[in-house]
């Protein structure tokens, strides 16, 4: 299972855990198959993560030339001195986790944009036609 930014589901990924709202209400149930509807549904309540089956997104190099891919390599610094620190270890591969799914997310945003942007470029140069 893995935790994925909305920005990241795609159609046909199952849910592994159950979408809550923060009252602790169940808005989506365990093993539901995501729609472009239902991540529409997700993104306008706000809902930022879901928990998804398997390991759908590879975030090894996802979100390079990102502000927080940047801030992954800065951690390698920061922690230097901390290697033989186990608890200053977990934090820092907490954070490492943290930031890839972050730089993804941003990445994915981009993307969506210039997809978006060069669809509109397409239009505009039919509408002369």
């Amino acid at each position: 299972m893995q935790k994925i930014p909305i920005d990241l589901a795609r159609p046909g990924m199952k849910l592994a855990r159950p979408v809550l709202k923060d009252g602790g209400m169940v808005i989506m149930a365990e093993g539901m198959e995501l729609s472009d509807s239902l991540i529409a549904r997700l993104a306008a309540m706000k809902i930022d993560r879901i928990t998804v089956e398997g390991q759908p997104v590879d975030l090894g190099g996802a979100g390079a030339g990102t502000r927080y891919a940047e801030r992954v390599l800065r951690l390698e610094t920061l922690f230097r001195r901390y290697g033989e620190d186990k608890w200053m270890v977990r934090v820092k591969e907490r954070m490492v986790r943290y930031f890839r799914i972050k730089a993804a997310a941003q990445e994915a945003r981009m993307k969506a944009g210039q997809s978006e942007a060069a669809s509109k470029d397409r239009d505009a140069a039919g509408v002369g036609e």
